[in-house]
């Protein structure tokens, strides 16, 4: 014979809104990298290479030289600043030929 049901003590659940699931939070993004440090020979380089065109272009080859070390270090990857380290060599190598040229040409004739 079939046994009949227990009663339950659960009340039916009325109608209502339906229930939406939790939105889920923020993505949550990996941890940032530290920025490198910028390249204090390239900065140098970079500014001793500029005031070699106005004052004391003798000096372009030195800042050309410091803005060396400081590509080299940009390409390394210990420092950033790799394009103002060329810019510096470039602008000191400039600098300093047009010294050259005037001070050759003064002197020469």
């Amino acid at each position: 014979m079939d046994e009949p049901e227990p009663p339950t003590s659960q009340q039916p659940i009325p109608p209502g809104p339906p229930i939406q699931p939790i939105p889920p939070g923020p993505p949550v993004s990996p941890p940032q990298a530290q920025r490198l440090p910028f390249s204090q020979p390239a900065i140098w380089g970079f500014v001793i290479s500029c005031v070699s065109l106005f004052v004391l272009g003798f000096i372009g080859a030195l800042g050309a030289a410091i803005a060396a070390r400081g590509y080299r270090a940009a390409r390394l990857g210990q420092a950033r600043g790799g394009g103002l380290a060329i810019a510096g060599m470039i602008v000191g190598a400039v600098g300093f030929v047009a010294y050259a040229v005037i001070f050759i040409r003064s002197h020469l004739g």
